[in-house]
Formats: C-alpha cells, sequence, structure tokens
C-alpha cells in the first residue's frame, strides 16, 4: 500500500508545516503493521529533517533504539556526504513496526512537535546553508552513536536534541539548531559519565 503523503499546488505554495504532514501519514492505511521503508518513501519528497524528527522523538520514549536509531545513524551518515534523498538497507526497511504503536509514537511526536513549532522562525540562517548542513550531518552521526549506547534513558536527551536540530534545519532556525546541539552534548555528558561509572566500578570490583 502506498503511504505517500499528497501534496498539491497549494500546500507547495505553502509547505505544511511537520506535524500537518506526520497527521496525514498516521491516518493513512489500515493494516496492522507499517514498515519502515514504506515510513520512508511515503516522506521521501521531504528534505532529511523530517525523517530524521520522525525517528527520533519516539526514542526519547520507546525503548526500540534499533529499529528508530539505526536509520536516523544512516541518515546522517547521508547528510554529511551531501546525499539528497534518503536510502536505507532492504533489511532495515523490512522493519516492521506495529500500527498501534506506530500512531502512539506519531501522536507523541506531534504533540511535541506544535510547541516546539510555535518558537521556530528564520533566524540565524547561515547555519542551514548547505554547507553547514553536511558539518550537521557530522554532528548528528556523533550523537546518534551516543544514543544507540545502551544505558539506562541514555537515549531520551540525544533523541530530544537530534529532533530540535533536525526541526531547525526544516525551518531555518539556527536558534533552534544552537539550541538541541546543547541539549546533545548534556545527553552525552551523561552517557559518558554512566559508562565511565560502570567502568570504575568493573575495576574496583573485578581488579582490572
Amino acid at each position: 500500500m502506498n503511504y505517500r503523503v499528497p501534496t498539491s499546488d497549494a500546500v507547495k505554495a505553502q509547505p505544511a508545516r511537520i506535524s500537518e504532514i506526520l497527521t496525514r501519514l498516521a491516518a493513512q492505511g489500515d493494516r496492522e503493521s507499517i514498515g519502515v521503508g514504506e515510513i520512508v518513501d511515503a516522506l521521501s519528497d521531504r528534505s532529511f529533517g523530517i525523517i530524521i524528527i520522525l525517528f527520533a522523538l519516539p526514542n526519547t520514549i520507546l525503548p526500540i533504539a534499533w529499529v528508530l536509531g539505526t536509520p536516523i545513524l544512516i541518515f546522517s551518515i547521508q547528510m554529511a556526504m551531501g546525499q539528497q534523498k534518503p536510502w536505507l538497507p532492504e533489511f532495515m526497511r523490512r522493519q516492521q513496526l506495529d500500527r498501534e504503536t506506530f500512531t502512539k509514537a506519531i501522536n507523541y511526536v506531534v504533540r511535541y512537535l506544535t510547541k516546539i513549532e510555535s518558537l521556530l522562525k528564520p533566524r540565524l540562517t547561515f547555519l542551514t546553508s548547505s554547507g553547514m548542513e553536511r558539518a550537521i550531518g557530522v554532528w548528528l552521526t556523533i550523537l546518534t552513536i551516543v544514543l544507540l549506547v545502551p544505558v539506562p534513558f541514555g537515549n531520551a536527551l540525544p533523541s530530544f536534541g537530534i529532533a530540535i536540530i533536525a526541526a531547525g534545519l526544516l525551518e531555518r532556525d539556527g536558534l533552534a539548531i544552537i539550541v538541541g546541539s546543547l541539549i546533545g552534548i548534556l545527553g552525552t555528558v551523561y552517557v559518558i559519565a554512566l559508562v565511565g561509572g560502570v567502568l570504575a566500578a568493573a575495576r574496583a570490583i573485578f581488579g582490572f
């Protein structure tokens, strides 16, 4: 079934906000599950930003980093390389999400995006240039690696930071990119501190 988000001349003239697009995506289809590849295809005519937001925000509450986190890593690397269209290997495209879980995740994303979008506006736009987008792709790659580290609550801050950075790219808001980066740094410090504490405890207990 085709989940592609419909477009029209009116929408092209005045682009829909991210939350509106995701709400339409959640309402389409009646199967019990939806494939990761179908989600990517439905949004493939948009920039990397909206797809990264869709995969990042649910990671703040759902323990499914492999399903939702790994695609972010691949998309971030593609951004850093200057690729224009998102791509996933077939084995990741075949990953399935339960329809109920997907709808709940979309509702969660839309709820927070609506609040975030009210604060976004074009500013510090030099941070959203094509050259800076590649640099941001490198930074998102680092944050996603942190996100994938299996530590308790370690994915929340990096995921939230990644989502805000991606929203900043979409809305050409450089300040949002800075704020998202600061949140990502806090998440990175938390993960490093926790991993360091675990390693220190292991050395104290086992003497290695």
